[in-house]
């Protein structure tokens, strides 16, 4: 059953690969597009505190140790 894309960012065919690598046997659609849903934000938050870091330090360029960081802030805040 192909499942549908509904404006998103991260396609949900990976998503499904990655509950099922995770150990599930099963996966329902609603249930893989959910987690896409939840990782475009969570992603979307640690780019935007990366940028925010980034400015603050007086850069353009966004940089895998600004998202590293975020990652971490965030991790922190969990």
């Amino acid at each position: 059953m192909p499942r549908s894309r509904k404006g998103r960012i991260i396609p949900v065919a990976p998503v499904d690969r990655l509950i099922r690598k995770a150990g599930a046997g099963r996966v329902s659609d609603k249930g893989a597009e959910r987690l896409a849903q939840i990782l475009e934000e969570v992603g979307e938050y640690l780019a935007r505190r990366a940028f925010e870091l980034t400015e603050h330090s007086g850069r353009k360029t966004i940089t895998d140790k600004d998202i590293e960081l975020a990652y971490r802030q965030w991790n922190r805040s969990l």
